[in-house]
C-alpha cells in the first residue's frame, strides 16, 4: 500500500510537469517546395528559405486554428517574411538541386512551440496543438479498369507512406495488414476473369466488408479507421474518395462518407513525378478536413479555469499508471492534486480548461471514460 502510494505521487508529479509523448511534433511543417532564382546560387538559396519558411509559417496557421478564427481578426492576421524567421527553432533542406543562379528543394521548418504559442495567444487567436488519436488509413488504388488493389500494385499506398503525416494535429498512418488472413486468387463475377488475393482483398475493402474490417482495426489497435480509395482522372490529375469508418464489438457501428478530394500536380512537376505530385495534394486536401474536425471539436476559447473532484478507480497499480498517464498527456489538465489514495481508488483535486464535454472527449481519446455518477466525476479504464 505505502509502495503504491509512493510510486503514484512519484509519477503524478512527472507526469503532470513534462511533456507527453506524442505521435509526432504539430510545430513542424515538412516537404515545403521551395524555388527561387538569384544573381548567384547563394541568393537563391537565402530567397528560397525565406521564402519557403514564410509559407511553412502559414501552413502552421491553417494546422493549429481554424479559417473562421483567422477571418474574424481585426486587423487581419498579416506576417512578413523578417517575422516568420524569428519563430524558427531549425529548419532542413532535402532534394536540393541548384545551377548558376537557381535554386530547388524541399523545406521542413520546425517552429518554437513556446514562442508560436505566446503569438497566437497575444492575436487573441484560438488555437490547438494537442493531437487526437492516430488514425490507420487503408489506401487502395482502383486502376483504369476499375480493378482495386490494395498491397500490390498500388501507387497511392507507396506514396502514403513516403510522405509522413505524423505530424498532423490527426496523426494519419498506414493501416496494419498483418493479421489479414491469406485468400486465394477468385473470379470477378461481372468482368468473368481471374483476380488475384490481392485484389480480393481490396475489393472487400473497399465495400466495408465488416469481417476483413475487424482485422485490419485489431491489428492495428484502432476502432476507427479511414478508407481512402484513389484513382487517376487524367494526366496529373487523381481523385481520392475517403470513408471513415467506426468499428464496436457488434461490427461496423457508424459510415461517414468524407466525400472526394481532388489533386492537380503543379505544372512544373516533373513527368515522372506528376501523380505522386497529385496524390500528396489530394491527401493534403483529405488531412485538413480532418484536422478542422478535430479542431472543431477541442479547441477552448477561454482561459478560465475550473476546479473539480475526481474519483480514479482502478483494479492494480498497472491501471492506476494508465490513468495517471492520460493526466498527463491531456493538454487541458493544467494540476492535478492527489488528495486520497487507496488500493483501488484515487480521489484527486482536477484543475483545467475548457468544458466537461470537451475534458471527457480527450480522456476518451487516451481509453478513459469520464462519468457524472452520485459520488461525482469518475474516470475509469474502458
Amino acid at each position: 500500500m505505502f509502495r503504491l502510494l509512493a510510486i503514484a505521487f512519484v509519477f503524478l508529479a512527472t507526469c503532470l510537469h513534462t511533456s507527453a509523448a506524442t505521435a509526432g511534433n504539430p510545430f513542424e511543417i515538412n516537404g515545403v517546395r521551395i524555388d527561387s532564382h538569384g544573381q548567384s546560387v547563394l541568393a537563391a538559396r537565402e530567397r528560397a528559405i525565406s521564402m519557403g519558411t514564410l509559407d511553412a509559417f502559414y501552413q502552421l496557421m491553417d494546422r493549429l486554428t481554424l479559417p473562421q478564427d483567422r477571418v474574424n481578426l481585426d486587423p487581419p492576421l498579416v506576417i512578413t517574411e523578417e517575422i516568420a524567421e524569428q519563430f524558427v527553432a531549425g529548419i532542413q533542406i532535402a532534394n536540393e538541386r541548384r545551377s548558376r543562379s537557381r535554386y530547388l528543394g524541399e523545406l521542413s521548418v520546425t517552429f518554437d512551440a513556446e514562442l508560436i504559442r505566446n503569438f497566437l495567444k497575444s492575436s487573441q487567436l484560438p488555437f490547438v496543438e494537442s493531437q487526437a488519436t492516430q488514425i490507420p488509413v487503408i489506401a487502395l488504388w482502383q486502376d483504369r479498369e476499375g480493378v482495386v488493389h490494395w498491397q500490390e500494385q498500388n501507387p497511392y499506398a507507396r506514396n502514403f507512406a513516403d510522405a509522413g503525416h505524423q505530424n498532423n494535429l490527426t496523426p494519419l498512418v498506414l493501416a496494419s495488414d498483418n493479421a489479414i488472413e491469406f485468400l486465394d486468387g477468385d473470379t470477378d463475377p461481372e468482368a468473368g476473369k481471374a483476380v488475384t488475393a490481392d485484389q480480393v482483398r481490396a475489393r472487400r475493402l473497399a465495400n466495408l466488408a465488416p469481417g476483413v474490417l475487424i482485422e485490419v482495426a485489431n491489428a492495428s489497435r484502432a476502432d476507427t479507421l479511414i478508407i481512402a480509395t484513389g484513382r487517376d482522372i487524367g494526366t496529373g490529375i487523381v481523385r481520392i474518395r475517403v470513408r471513415q469508418v467506426v468499428l464496436g464489438q457488434s461490427g461496423v457501428e457508424t459510415v461517414t462518407d468524407l466525400g472526394s478530394f481532388s489533386g492537380n500536380a503543379p505544372t512544373q512537376s516533373r513527368p515522372a513525378e506528376l501523380r505522386n505530385s497529385a496524390l500528396v495534394i489530394a491527401t493534403t486536401k483529405m488531412a485538413m478536413v480532418l484536422e478542422d474536425r478535430w479542431k472543431q471539436q477541442a479547441i477552448v476559447r477561454t482561459d478560465q479555469r475550473q476546479s473539480i473532484l475526481l474519483t480514479a478507480r482502478y483494479e492494480n497499480l498497472a491501471q492506476w499508471l494508465r490513468l495517471r498517464d492520460a493526466l498527463g498527456r491531456v493538454s487541458l489538465v493544467e494540476e492535478a492534486r492527489l488528495d486520497a489514495l487507496g488500493s483501488d481508488g484515487a480521489l484527486l483535486m482536477l484543475t483545467y480548461r475548457g468544458s466537461e464535454e470537451q475534458l471527457a472527449r480527450r480522456f476518451a481519446q487516451r481509453g478513459i471514460n469520464l462519468t457524472n455518477e452520485d459520488i461525482g466525476l469518475v474516470a475509469q479504464i474502458r
